[in-house]
Parts: C-alpha cells; structure tokens; sequence
C-alpha cells in the first residue's frame, strides 16, 4: 500500500540523502521487533509526474546507500561509473533510489546501534535479520517516495538475492527485474565462507576490542580470497616479495600486502556486527520457502508477475558460481517472465560488476530500453 503521505520529489532534494522512516514497530520476517527505525537511502534523477520511472537499487553486502556522487556528498560513490547522465542508470530518464540495507551501518538501524535501554550496542539482542527484511524494508522506501510500481528492481551480490524475495512478497510491484551474481539460495563454499569469517569475529565479540579489529581483519581478507579470480591475483602479484618485514604469517608478499590494506580499510568502516547480522542472513535464505501450494493456486510456483527481467553471472565468481545464475533464469522463464540470461567473464570475479563498467553498461542500457518498449518491438528471450 502506498504512504498516505508520499513525499514530495522536487529539485531540491534529487540526488540526495534521505533517512525514511520505517512502521513502529517494524516486524521482523524471523519475528522480534524494532522501534522507531529508519532507513538511509539516496536518490538521483527526476521522478515522473506518473511516478513510473523509479529504479529501485538493493546493494552487496558492506555497501552504503552512496552509490554515486550527490549535491550531499561529492564523493565517488561504490558505482559511480554506472549512476549518472547517459550512463548504464541514466538519471536523464530515471529516477534512481539505492537504500542502504536495514541492520548496516550507513544510516540504517543496526544491531550496532546503541539500545537505549543499556546504552550499549545491541548486539546478539538485535532481531534476527533475513533477506526479505531488506527486501521489505526497500518497498517502505519506495512507498514513502509515493510510488505504486518500479520501472525495475536491481540487485547485486546480495542485492541479486534481495530482488528476488522482493518480487516474491511484492509481485507486480516492478515492471521488471534485475539479478546481478545472485542466487536463489547460498552455496556450501559460500555459506563456508561467510560461516568462517563470522566464526573469527564471533568469538572476538564476546572478548575485546583489540581482539575483534583483529578478527575482523582476518575475517575480510578471507571474504576477499572469494571475491575476486586466482588469475587475478597471479597477474597481478604472483610470488613477489613486499620490502616490509615479514608478518605474523611468518612471509611477506605482495599480495599479503594487498590483503592487508583491505582489511584495514574495511575494518576502519564497517560494523562487524552488521557483518554478523548481514552475512548470516545471507546464508538462511532460501526462495523456495516462498513456494506457493500450486494446487490451491494454480499456475507459476512463485507468482512474481514480472514483465522482463536480466540475469548476469561472471565465469570466475567462486563466491556465486555461474551455475546459480542458470538456476535463476531457469526459475524466471517457468514463471513465464521473459529472461535474458548472460553469461560474462572477468578476472575479477565476483567483483566484476564494480569495476567492468564497459561489460555492464551496454547489457543495462539494451535491457533496461527493451524493457520499457512495447511486447512487439522485444527482443525474443
């Protein structure tokens, strides 16, 4: 349902920064319940007198709602090459929101806020998250903006599994769909991953604060291992030594070097426990809880009611295999969506589409013009 008061979009605040209230008490989908939270998004482009050209961004992981440059904050944004006028977003045709994903730590309410009932974090006695929280938490933003239907929901890494559930609990709430490097539930070598990463922080969270930079830095630089190709780093770095002195490893390469500036950079800006909370929600989503009982309702199993939609997966990503993307074309064509399923290889793996600008801007701008034109002048999927 959409606000009762939606806001007013005028050019005095496009491109901006916004903190959207979410209901009191939000619900969780796990159950639990939070109190006067909020939601960080930022916006871009002019929203139509009809409020049919809204582009709805559902981020990764440790993303921020800062996904390019605003009169708010100048600073290049985490997909600055694919946000702005004539770019793969064209904010000349779309009105673009990117909502920082509720339980971050961007604006957003998270479990590292501070529970004003002990004056201290909130720690493990933050409601248990799941991906459709986000979901959900995007569509309040979207309705707080006054808008009935997107023009598309795009999603990335994690985002890719958000735009799912999105169309799962909000069918026809997008003309159309986008999935970059999703999946529609987390493979073993993922959930291993993100299962090792939390371990190391897990434990330093119930110990003290040197502890847990520490932990926290070893936990990225696991993430990273998956982020990006073997021939990536072999290229880039292969067996040469770093001029520092060896490390706690006992060696010192350049690519330790590497991880190392990673994980101080990401430990010096994220929470960890929104790492907790986030990437364990990553792991305990699965789109087949939202399988309907097709006998009392007959037809697609999921009831998405999506026009089109584009799913992208990159050859080398370990951390979202390409075979999930198949899966999740397959899935969209038997829910008589009209798919384009592209297959991309880059040595930067599941990294590729913060950086592959030139891979990633035609196939959204092609999608994104199709999708809006008449069913005749479509491409067949």
């Amino acid at each position: 349902m959409m606000s009762a008061n939606p806001s007013v979009v005028t050019p005095a605040n496009l491109g901006r920064h916004a903190i959207v209230p979410l209901p009191s008490p939000f619900v969780f989908h796990a159950g639990g319940e939070l109190q006067s939270g909020h939601l960080a998004v930022e916006t871009w482009g002019r929203l139509s007198p009809a409020r049919d050209n809204a582009l709805l961004v559902f981020t990764g992981l440790s993303a921020s709602a800062h996904a390019a440059s605003t009169a708010d904050d100048p600073t290049p944004g985490w997909w600055e090459d694919l946000i702005g006028p004539g770019k793969a977003l064209d904010t000349d045709t779309y009105f673009i929101i990117v909502a920082n994903s509720i339980g971050s730590c961007f604006g957003s309410s998270g479990p590292g806020d501070v529970d004003p009932a002990t004056g201290k974090p909130f720690g493990y006695s933050w409601p248990e998250l799941r991906v459709e929280d986000i979901a959900r938490a995007g569509q309040i933003a979207v309705e707080h903006f006054g808008i009935d239907r997107l023009a598309c929901a795009i999603g990335v890494s994690l985002g890719g599994m958000v735009v799912l559930a999105h169309a799962a609990l909000f069918p026809g709430r997008a003309r159309s769909l986008i999935s970059i490097s999703g999946a529609m539930v987390p493979s073993a070598f993922a959930i291993a991953t993100r299962a090792l990463q939390r371990e190391m922080v897990g434990t330093a969270l119930r110990t003290g604060e040197i502890e847990l930079k520490l932990a926290f830095r070893l936990a990225r630089k696991v993430g990273m291992l998956s982020y990006i190709g073997a021939a990536l780093l072999e290229n880039r770095f292969g067996h040469t030594a770093s001029a520092k002195p060896a490390g706690s490893s006992g060696t010192h390469f350049e690519v330790e070097s590497w991880l190392d500036h990673q994980a101080e950079k990401f430990a010096a800006r994220f929470d960890p426990w929104s790492f907790w909370y986030i990437s364990r929600a990553m792991d305990l989503f699965n789109l087949a809880a939202h399988r309907r009982d097709t006998v009392l309702h007959p037809g697609p199993a999921f009831g998405l009611d999506v026009g089109r939609a584009l799913v992208v997966g990159v050859h080398e990503d370990q951390l979202f295999p390409i075979y999930q993307q198949s899966d999740i074309a397959v899935m969209l064509r038997a829910e008589q969506v009209r798919t384009d399923f592209v297959e991309l290889s880059s040595p930067y793996g599941h990294d590729a589409f913060l950086v592959e600008d030139k891979l990633f801007t035609p196939l959204i701008q092609r999608f994104l013009a199709e999708a809006a034109a008449p069913p005749s002048v479509c491409a067949a999927p």
